[in-house]
């Protein structure tokens, strides 16, 4: 990473916290310009962008492809590159891959109803260590009742272009700014659920074959 990009990186690191959350319906709040990766139940992917989402239906838009409409049940996982932005299943081993960027972190709540915001330190499959504050707790799989991640929203396919290739370009980026100020909002994806069976599959996030 280039020393301009370094800079600019820290500078988004450091933006004001903005603890407001979207609703659990985190796909109909998803930037239209940001390029996702769609997993479905039968094992099929597509990538493309949001045209609109509703409480039964997602169409999404591929690149140079005519859009497609997936049922809302079909769907089983939401990505951008290597970050989840919905799940419907439960899936301890997807808390166990979960790669937190600057300024995000999860939530757990145990079973007694307690919950904690931290960034896990270590997670296997019978406890997750939780860094919250100024300790650290272990916390037993037995008693986590959720895990939900609190993510930063997707930056638009342009911004992220332009941070790659010309990171001095993003002062014309109205994106920027809202970003540097911790105003993008966040989005909370469940990852646990102790209460719906568990989706022991490997999660398929990045990039779809030939696409």
């Amino acid at each position: 990473m280039s020393r301009m990009k370094y800079g600019i990186f820290l500078l988004l690191a450091i933006g004001a916290f903005a603890d407001a959350q979207a609703p659990p319906d985190a796909l109909e709040r998803v930037s239209r310009s940001a390029s996702l990766t769609f997993v479905e139940r039968d094992g099929s992917c597509l990538r493309g962008t949001i045209l609109k989402a509703d409480a039964s239906t997602v169409t999404v838009e591929p690149f140079r492809q005519p859009a497609v409409t997936l049922k809302r049940d079909d769907i089983v996982q939401v990505s951008q590159g290597n970050a989840y932005i919905y799940s419907a299943r439960s899936s301890w081993g997807d808390v166990s891959n979960l790669k937190l960027y600057p300024r995000e972190a999860i939530v757990l709540t145990t079973v007694k109803g307690q919950k904690i915001k931290g960034a896990p330190v270590k997670v296997t499959p019978d406890e997750i260590s939780l860094q919250h504050g100024l300790k650290t707790t272990v916390f037993p799989k037995s008693e986590v009742a959720a895990v939900d991640y609190l993510r930063l929203k997707p930056a638009t396919d342009g911004f992220n272009l332009a941070l790659e290739e010309s990171p001095w370009a993003l002062i014309f980026y109205p994106e920027f700014y809202y970003r540097l100020a911790g105003g993008e909002g966040r989005l909370t994806v469940r990852l646990y659920d102790a209460s719906k069976p568990e989706d022991r599959t490997s999660a398929k996030l990045g990039v779809c074959p030939h696409g």
